[in-house]
């Protein structure tokens, strides 16, 4: 008897939890109220209109719509009810509670909805005026098509890009907002129609003209331009997936007036393995070996801990960097820098070269900015000669001073007694 009470106990609660599980799909009480005559109710897209209150007969009439269309119609007693299919498998069950005379009469109704998940409602509320002032939910079906006006190209010509979008669905889009992302290897030089904003597409409408503009293209390839995507609700709310459009290809061959600065650095040392307190001398040779000339060429010398910087020709020290620094390096043009670092403590290191510049390719409205990194060999730095002399205790030394004075005493003492 106990395992068959627990078999219960275990069913039903399998039950309840299926029905959890199920979006609470059992049937619901939507709406328990008032409906003044000439105003409705809508679920979804069905709207249930009081036509006619009669509380002298105890009744009511309703008219159902379904997208401002008429599919049912039913007069009602007060303690009856009446039920129409809804979405799907679901279907509403319609109450009529009690009759009430006022301005206009007044119906109080019961709205019951069976076999539909209750989340799956997107609109529930009174329509004041019914059918004719409901706002319906379609699906706007948003077509956005990205062109450009030439497929091939070389660097530095430009491309024109239009973007159209056009609505095919059954409802207006509201609140579209278009992203287009910035392209790679292009510039944008002129923006025709400017940014969008927050615009409607309404259904049916002719296509519309979203961006136009021109880029320049900086670099050989062949290119997908990014798709623009859009986010968009309809008129009634509802919020839908966002779009994309598709991804014209653009080949850019490379333009024979495209310039280049090419600078080479190159960091030797007079000696790699070297006594404690040595000097170190180096020398920085920078070569443009490209056919423009570079700008702002920086070489910032990284001086490890355990080597200290001396001086150096034409190099400066910023923000206790050793850095040299060129307004201007023409073509072919080449350099040579020396400077003089100190080995102060043994162990092992190397000094890096942070290098960078800017040059004008012709093509680019910017300068571009090549950055680059080099390191020596490895500088081993060991003790000096005389470094165990100050690696001894201090005693070593002062206990023989002290005995060295004492001799040195003791003669001029004695020398004094003999001189009388």
């Amino acid at each position: 008897m106990v395992r068959v009470a627990r078999l219960l106990v275990i069913s039903l609660c399998m039950v309840f939890f299926c029905l959890a599980l199920a979006g609470n799909a059992a049937a619901v009480e939507i709406y328990n109220g008032s409906i003044t005559t000439g105003d409705g109710y809508q679920l979804n897209n069905f709207v249930i209109d009081l036509t006619d209150a009669f509380p002298s007969a105890d009744s009511a009439s309703f008219y159902v719509y379904e997208n401002g269309d008429e599919v049912d119609s039913f007069l009602i007693n007060v303690g009856d009810s009446y039920e129409f299919d809804f979405e799907g498998d679901a279907d509403v069950k319609v109450t009529l509670i009690s009759v009430s005379s006022g301005t206009l009469p007044v119906a109080r109704v019961s709205i019951i909805v069976n076999n539909y998940r209750v989340s799956d409602l997107f609109e529930s509320s009174i329509v004041d005026g019914g059918n004719e002032y409901a706002i319906y939910s379609g699906t706007p079906a948003l077509e956005i098509i990205k062109s450009v006006d030439k497929s091939e190209i070389d660097v530095g010509e430009v491309v024109r890009v239009t973007v159209t979008v056009e609505n095919t669905g059954d409802d207006d889009a509201v609140d579209v907002v278009f992203s287009d992302a910035q392209q790679a290897k292009f510039i944008l030089v002129d923006n025709i129609l400017g940014e969008p904003g927050k615009i409607d597409v309404e259904k049916g409408a002719s296509t519309k003209k979203i961006y136009v503009y021109d880029l320049k293209a900086t670099e050989a390839g062949t290119f997908s331009l990014n798709p623009v995507t859009a986010s968009f609700t309809n008129e009634a709310g509802l919020d839908f997936d966002d779009v994309s459009s598709n991804s014209p290809t653009v080949i850019v061959n490379a333009a024979a007036d495209l310039v280049n600065a090419d600078l080479e650095f190159t960091t030797t040392l007079d000696k790699y393995t070297v006594n404690r307190n040595d000097e170190i001398q180096g020398t920085i040779i920078i070569k443009n070996n490209g056919d423009a000339p570079a700008k702002a060429v920086t070489v910032d010398i990284m001086i490890p801990d355990g080597l200290e910087f001396q001086s150096g020709s034409d190099i400066e020290v910023i923000s206790g960097v050793p850095t040299i620094y060129l307004e201007s390096f023409g073509v072919q043009q080449e350099k040579e820098f020396t400077f003089t670092v100190k080995a102060t403590e043994v162990g092992t290191y190397t000094l890096s070269m942070e290098n960078s510049y800017l040059f004008d390719n012709g093509v680019d409205t910017q300068l571009e900015e090549v950055t680059s990194e080099s390191v020596t060999n490895k500088i081993y730095v060991v003790k000096g000669e005389y470094d165990y002399l100050f690696e001894q205790p201090i005693y070593f030394y002062v206990i023989p001073l002290i005995i060295i004075g004492a001799i040195v005493g003791w003669i001029y003492h004695r020398h004094k007694q003999y001189k009388f």
